[in-house]
């Protein structure tokens, strides 16, 4: 159980008035949860996961963005079931899903999807042991995968970067803040973002980072202003970051939504989901719309509900203004550290205020 002491935010409230979230029609496969997607054209394409009996599946299924209908389409080769995948698109109308955990293996594979000839190809595998519930976003061609779970640890802090237009893998440095799984990654103005995840204690975090891929270095901006969690959605939309549902540490399944602004630093409420609270569902963006499909609710039921949510008709119900920039995180001695529960932790900021923070867990 984590509670937040002794850290200062600022609010301003509002009276939500309007929202749309709009439910559409059910994603056309079995119910289920940890799948994976992305997004090419005016299509999004939703597949994977595991169903409620336990199985893993290898189906997918289009949604077309400009009439929300579903279509069918190849799935992936037989004995390429898998959950925990991580699925990105490239610039030449194509999609890639990377890895997962078929229910006796931690895959390392890669697949690319051609929508022009509906069908799949395997590609260079990544040069590594398979992972899972790993974290995407893709910088200039080039698809980062960080953190992961294996067969031998339950979170990793390892990066890895393939080209796809050289179909090749270069390994990066670690991601410098510990290792993480099943956190959410989305890019933006040519930085990779990422938030959220757990640790190798099972510890879920709440810190937002930025990656710059010119210089390979990882930056924390904000903190998340409520407790860690995994199985979330991060997008982009309107130029804002947005995250979405998830689970806790405390075991609560979330309807939320969450803007970030990162020109303001600034964290903004939005009205939830008129439904019961979800993760590990597909999220995917176009066209400052966000979809979310399938995914678990709070009661462990598997879903195949599909929703879109337009924020420029949702008013924010809370701002939480955070105008300071996190410069680095200390212990009481002052040596620099990363976030750490059950300790005082100074947290020092670029307009020289401090702040002292302790998580209990």
């Amino acid at each position: 159980m984590k509670y937040l002491l002794l850290i200062a935010l600022t609010g301003l409230l509002f009276q939500a008035t309007s929202q749309n979230w709009q439910q559409l029609t059910d994603f056309p496969g079995t119910q289920r949860d940890d799948g994976t997607g992305f997004v090419i054209g005016d299509s999004a394409y939703f597949g994977t996961g595991m169903t409620p009996w336990w199985s893993v599946e290898r189906d997918f299924y289009g949604l077309n963005l400009i009439d929300d209908s579903w279509f069918s389409l190849a799935s992936l080769p037989m004995n390429a079931e898998r959950q925990y995948a991580s699925g990105f698109s490239s610039s030449t109308s194509k999609g890639y899903v990377f890895g997962g955990y078929n229910g006796t293996q931690f895959l390392n594979d890669l697949w690319e999807y051609n929508p022009a000839a509906n069908a799949w190809t395997a590609l260079t595998p990544l040069p590594g042991i398979g992972r899972s519930g790993a974290a995407s976003f893709v910088l200039n061609d080039t698809a980062y995968i960080i953190g992961g779970k294996t067969s031998t640890q339950f979170a990793i802090n390892e990066v890895w970067a393939y080209s796809i237009a050289s179909n090749t893998w270069i390994q990066k440095n670690n991601f410098p803040y510990g290792n993480l799984w099943r956190s959410s990654a989305t890019r933006l103005n040519n930085k990779g973002y990422l938030l959220f995840g757990r640790d190798e204690n099972n510890s879920f975090q709440n810190e937002l980072y930025e990656y710059a891929p010119n210089l390979d270095v990882w930056t924390v901006i904000s903190i998340f202003p409520s407790l860690g969690r995994s199985h979330s959605s991060a997008s982009v939309i309107n130029n804002s970051l947005f995250i979405c549902f998830g689970l806790d540490s405390l075991g609560n399944s979330h309807n939320d939504v969450w803007q970030y602004d990162i020109s303001q630093n600034t964290w903004m409420n939005y009205p939830g989901l008129p439904s019961i609270g979800r993760r590990g569902g597909i999220g995917l963006a176009k066209d400052n719309k966000f979809y979310y499909t399938t995914g678990i609710d709070e009661s462990n039921e598997r879903l195949f509900q599909t929703w879109k949510f337009d924020p420029v008709l949702a008013i924010p119900t809370i701002e939480i203004e955070n105008k300071q920039e996190l410069l680095k995180i200390v212990d009481v001695l002052g040596r620099e550290t990363r976030f750490q529960p059950n300790a005082v932790q100074l947290y020092m900021y670029t307009d020289g205020s401090i702040k002292k923070v302790m998580i209990i867990e």
